[in-house]
């Protein structure tokens, strides 16, 4: 009896002892601001806009990897042509006066 009472016990503390232990927990993510989204190119923003996603979408994409763009005629008239919309084009036409630039911008070219 006295066996059977120290089992039951021992089972009893064992229990306890198992309900107790801290769940184990992953550290949490780093903040996303530590991982800045890469530079969207503009062969991203024609893929976006060939896949047929809103206008809304695609700047929203825009506004979250904080890209610059400083386009040339040329590159204006290849992204309309690729079925970018006027919005999405005004919108990247304005973006150096939002956000500051990644990198700097190219030089111009010499004539």
């Amino acid at each position: 009896m006295n066996r059977q009472i120290a089992c039951v016990i021992v089972a009893a503390v064992g229990l306890v002892v198992a309900g107790c232990e801290a769940p184990r927990r992953r550290p949490p993510p780093p903040p996303a601001a530590r991982y800045p989204s890469q530079p969207l190119g503009l062969a991203d923003v024609k893929m976006l806009a060939k896949s047929g996603l809103s206008d809304e979408v695609i700047i929203s994409q825009i506004r979250a990897s904080r890209t610059v763009y400083h386009l040339s005629a040329p590159e204006i008239l290849d992204l309309k042509d690729n079925g970018v919309s006027e919005n999405v084009i005004d919108f990247m036409i304005n973006t150096p006066s939002l956000y500051r630039p990644t990198r700097p911008p190219p030089p111009p070219p010499s004539d």
